[in-house]
């Protein structure tokens, strides 16, 4: 039986999903997620499934002439039971990807708010189960030549 959820595991895990969303892990985004996870993203007008919108996600932002960086605020962490944790926090998102014509797009979330709730898996794992992602403002995107 694996040992309860404590509150450095949940920030681990936090740290390990935007250090594998900036490009700075080449670990597989998907696999932080329950396969039955639901998302919401910030223009999402429905939910989908976790692995499906990591997925997408990675195509976004990840390639060889792409740039990310993260940095996210103190994570407040609720202990909801032995095997589930919740992570709350604020972040800024920055990203930069060469566009068809040569320009590069610049994507800046300021003002970025997550919800994750995480529990363990069968196995001992720790998955996110359920997650919300928005932002207080709408991103800026702007196009740059380079």
């Amino acid at each position: 039986m694996a040992a309860d959820i404590s509150a450095d595991e949940i920030h681990a895990e936090v740290q390990r999903f935007w250090s594998i969303l900036s490009g700075k892990s080449k670990e597989r985004l998907e696999e932080l997620y329950s396969p039955a996870a639901i998302v919401f993203t910030g223009k999402a007008k429905r939910s989908e499934r976790g692995p499906l919108t990591a997925i997408r996600r990675m195509r976004q932002v990840a390639g060889p002439d792409s740039t990310s960086n993260a940095e996210i605020d103190p994570i407040e962490i609720q202990i909801a039971g032995a095997d589930v944790a919740i992570a709350s926090y604020t972040y800024r998102f920055n990203s930069s990807k060469k566009d068809k014509d040569g320009s590069r797009m610049v994507r800046n979330t300021l003002f970025g708010r997550s919800t994750q709730i995480f529990q363990r898996d069968e196995r001992g794992k720790l998955k996110i189960v359920h997650e919300h992602l928005s932002s207080a403002a709408p991103p800026a995107v702007e196009k740059a030549k380079g």
